[in-house]
């Protein structure tokens, strides 16, 4: 329905004549890919360190539509921010993307909530060399075995990669 409104819309501009400044952004896709979803979540990074925050960033997927977006605070990850602003108990059917692979204590509460799945772009040893976490935030001693593990995927997208080094502490 939003890409046939689009589309009538530039129909429209085009018969008016004012079609020249028509921006098609990566949100008017009509199936995201992990790509357009990491984007999204280095956006929140990018907020977050114009904030004075670090470079993290995480979004919630629900059922291929976005559900929420989440940046660190001081007492909560980017992940559980993204968590708690979907405002939803279970998060079945979702992926969280973020930027960094998630600290333990962020891990845990993906499982929590029950999400399907992962995917991030910097390693814990990559933020771990950055500063902005400490080796002791990745605790795999410390991940809850009475939870459903959920499956981590990391994937490549230079831009989050350079832009985490460039926030080095």
């Amino acid at each position: 329905m939003k890409k046939l409104l689009s589309v009538f819309t530039l129909l429209i501009a085009m018969v008016a004549g004012t079609a020249t400044a028509l921006t098609i952004t990566k949100v008017d896709k009509v199936n995201p890919n992990d790509d357009e979803w990491i984007d999204m979540a280095l956006t929140s990074a990018k907020a977050s360190v114009s904030e004075g925050g670090k470079p993290c960033g995480a979004v919630v997927v629900l059922n291929g539509a976005l559900r929420s977006v989440g940046r660190p605070t001081a007492t909560a990850t980017a992940e559980e921010t993204a968590i708690a602003t979907s405002r939803r108990k279970k998060l079945n059917n979702a992926v969280i993307y973020t930027v960094n692979e998630p600290t333990t204590e962020a891990y845990n509460a993906i499982c929590r909530a029950g999400a399907d799945a992962v995917v991030f772009v910097n390693s814990r040893d990559e933020v771990i060399a950055c500063g902005i976490y400490p080796a002791e935030a990745y605790n795999d001693a410390a991940i809850d075995s009475t939870l459903t593990q959920v499956p981590m995927s990391q994937i490549s997208y230079p831009e989050a990669a350079t832009f985490l080094k460039s926030n080095k502490k």
